[in-house]
């Protein structure tokens, strides 16, 4: 007997594994995909930990932000304050630490709503499965 084949998107028992799903027509992929139940995050924990740029986000596990956030605040910080020595550098210095301040506090609080957005179930999807697009 062969082996059970289940739809990708529905879970529905294929008995073609050429064929699309009868139930909801996608193409069988051979590999079902239960909903995972994600773990809570503490909104006001994520935001006490974007006190320390990126932290916040690392927590809620979007790395890619964290890093974004930590290497745009310590740049400008770093860069804005080095330009502080000079004329030139008061005029385009002082706003560029500015910068640096105003992106930390935005770090803080989109940690903060992320967390909210993923307690309410408004997580990010996850990508479809490879496969040829029903919508085209």
């Amino acid at each position: 007997m062969a082996a059970e084949i289940l739809c990708g998107r529905c879970g529905a028992l294929l008995t073609n594994p050429n064929a699309p799903c009868p139930r909801c027509g996608s193409p069988a992929s051979g590999g079902y995909y239960a909903p995972v139940a994600r773990p809570r995050k503490s909104p006001g924990l994520a935001a006490a930990l974007a006190v320390v740029p990126g932290l916040g986000h690392f927590y809620l596990g979007q790395n890619l932000k964290g890093l974004g956030f930590l290497v745009g605040i310590a740049g400008l910080q770093f860069f804005g304050f080095d330009l502080d020595l000079t004329v030139i550098g008061a005029a385009i210095g002082v706003p560029m630490e500015l910068g640096g301040g105003g992106l930390w506090v935005f770090s803080i609080v989109d940690a903060y709503r992320t967390a909210k957005h993923m307690e309410a179930g408004y997580a990010p999807p996850r990508p479809a499965p490879p496969g040829p697009n029903p919508s085209r």
